[in-house]
């Protein structure tokens, strides 16, 4: 009993004494914030007005502009000379390119001309009694007559009677039958209508060809042509006869070119035009890809900037006294990832980071 009394008294006491304790102690004094913990550092660019100009740029496949597909349109066996007709061979303009052999239809030729001469033979008798003004130049024009050479133009009749007794005596028909052949002997030759090469080949010497079959294609590559497709808000800076800059992603070579047609109908999927752009010089080859750059209206006093540092279509963040700042621009022509812009003070300095929840007002710190 007289431990409980004891125990009720002494507990007392040591809770004064512990609070007596604790106030005695000195006080902490509260750290200060760190200097600028709650300033985010940030990029800026100082904007530079000066005269900007929108670069289009529309991409397409480069392919010659003069290509020849090669026909037979006689049929007969392709004689040696098509030894050296390869992809890649080159020829000059007018050079023999392929020959089918032609002897048979030179002999037939030959006999018909043979033939065309008799008849003339024939009818001079008449012709020296009945039509004495127009005998000598028949009689000249057999002399002159060689059956290895082109036939000549027949004489003109003087009258209405001397041509019906020309075409009575099947002089006017045999002459015919006879430019029909030679012109048809002709189709034995091909020649090179330009200079270039072959960009295929379809046959090989000793072999027989039909008429109509395809032989093979050949391509000039000193001119080019590149189509691509403008978009329709753009088209009218791609006008016939303007000249584009024209560039490879693989190459650093630049070409100009010069634009040659403008497609007049629209793609509905795409809203694009096509345009054909002819070029010419070093390094091009058939196939590549070339990027055409045209350069649109000029921008004075804009600046350029990042399309992702625009906010509510018109704004931008600039910094005025480590602090962010609204700024109300126009947005003159935007493209891809950049945009041109007016309205930026000179010199003011531009965010150029990208801050989460950024507002007007929020302490910044400019990065040197």
């Amino acid at each position: 009993m007289k431990s409980k009394y004891l125990y009720l008294i002494i507990s007392p006491l040591i809770i004064i004494i512990a609070v007596f304790a604790v106030s005695a102690l000195p006080e902490k004094e509260p750290e200060a914030p760190l200097e600028g913990k709650s300033d985010l550092a940030v990029k800026v660019e100082y904007a530079k007005l000066e005269t900007l100009h929108n670069t289009i740029e529309v991409t397409g496949k480069l392919k010659a502009k003069d290509r020849y597909e090669i026909y037979a349109e006689v049929e007969g066996r392709l004689l040696s000379s098509a030894k050296k007709f390869r992809e890649g061979n080159y020829y000059k303009k007018g050079q023999v390119v392929l020959q089918i052999d032609q002897q048979e239809r030179l002999m037939t030729l030959l006999a018909d001309k043979s033939n065309f001469m008799t008849d003339l033979t024939a009818i001079l008798p008449d012709l020296k009694e009945d039509f004495s003004e127009s005998y000598p130049t028949w009689n000249q024009y057999l002399k002159e007559f060689d059956i290895h050479k082109p036939l000549k133009e027949l004489p003109t009749p003087t009258t209405e009677k001397e041509k019906y007794f020309i075409a009575g005596n099947g002089i006017y028909s045999s002459y015919y039958t006879i430019k029909s052949s030679e012109e048809k002997l002709n189709k034995y030759t091909i020649y090179a209508p330009f200079s270039g090469v072959i960009s295929k080949s379809n046959i090989e010497a000793g072999t027989a060809v039909r008429a109509g079959e395809e032989l093979g294609e050949m391509v000039n590559l000193s001119s080019y042509e590149l189509e691509v497709t403008a978009p329709l808000k753009d088209i009218e800076h791609f006008k016939k006869g303007s000249k584009v800059k024209l560039y490879s992603s693989e190459l650093d070579t630049e070409w100009t070119g010069t634009v040659i047609r403008v497609g007049s109908t629209l793609d509905a999927n795409s809203q694009s035009v096509k345009v054909y752009i002819q070029t010419s010089g070093k390094d091009l080859k058939e196939g590549m890809f070339l990027t055409a750059k045209v350069s649109s209206t000029s921008f004075e006093d804009a600046i350029q900037i990042p399309r992702k540092l625009i906010f509510d279509e018109n704004q931008i963040f600039i910094v005025e006294n480590n602090k962010l700042k609204t700024q109300k621009i126009e947005v003159l022509e935007s493209f891809r990832s950049e945009a041109i812009v007016k309205g930026v003070p000179s010199n003011s300095a531009v965010l150029m980071t990208n801050i989460k929840n950024p507002y007007e007002g929020m302490k910044v710190q400019v990065m040197k």
